[in-house]
């Protein structure tokens, strides 16, 4: 009989998201200001990096929820729980709401809730062209803008910090008996 999977737990799934996040805005930084022929467009470019911030908000909200909302899921319950919140930023912030600074939702809800109008599949040069130019108003209102870019980005500058410090709380040192404890856990492993 296979015991049920324990791990990874709501800790586990908070850090990898929190990790993700600091992926995505460390690649974000990197591309926004580069100067060298690193993209074919302008717009080329603001399409990827627009796609490392959205991605950057959604592991960052994710693992907000996780760390507050997993009301004990363990395993292959909190993965799909997680999963379900898919791209939908609007969906992601509701459940993260109680837990958020006033003032963070006050300055940043209104800016990140227009990720929700934009495709995720905008990543694509392709895509970005044609967005552009069948949506001028809304590219140039978030993709296109500097302001806009920048207000998403303090967003998820300052829920990294936010999360990182709930979760160093949790940080220690094992003992053997903790150690081998842990060791023995069940992780459900989504791809076997």
């Amino acid at each position: 009989m296979t015991k049920e999977a324990t791990r990874p737990n709501y800790l586990d799934i908070s850090s990898h998201f929190l990790h993700d996040a600091i992926d995505f805005e460390v690649r974000y930084k990197h591309c926004i200001n580069s100067e060298g022929p690193l993209f074919y467009t302008p717009r080329s470019r603001r399409a990827k990096c627009f796609i490392d911030l959205r991605m950057g908000i959604e592991a960052i909200l994710k693992s907000f929820i996780s760390y507050h909302e997993h009301q004990d899921r363990k395993g292959k319950r909190i993965i799909n729980w997680i999963e379900k919140f898919g791209h939908k930023i609007e969906k992601m912030i509701a459940k993260a709401k109680p837990h958020l600074p006033q003032d963070w939702i006050e300055q940043y809800e209104v800016p990140l809730l227009k990720l929700d109008n934009l495709p995720v599949g905008l990543r694509y040069r392709l895509d970005a062209w044609d967005f552009r130019g069948n949506k001028e108003e809304l590219y140039y209102d978030t993709i296109g803008s500097d302001v806009w870019l920048g207000e998403i980005h303090s967003a998820l500058i300052e829920l990294t910090k936010l999360i990182n410090s709930l979760l160093k709380k949790h940080d220690r040192i094992l003992g053997g008996n903790e150690l081998l404890a842990e060791m023995e856990e069940v992780w459900f492993e989504k791809y076997t």
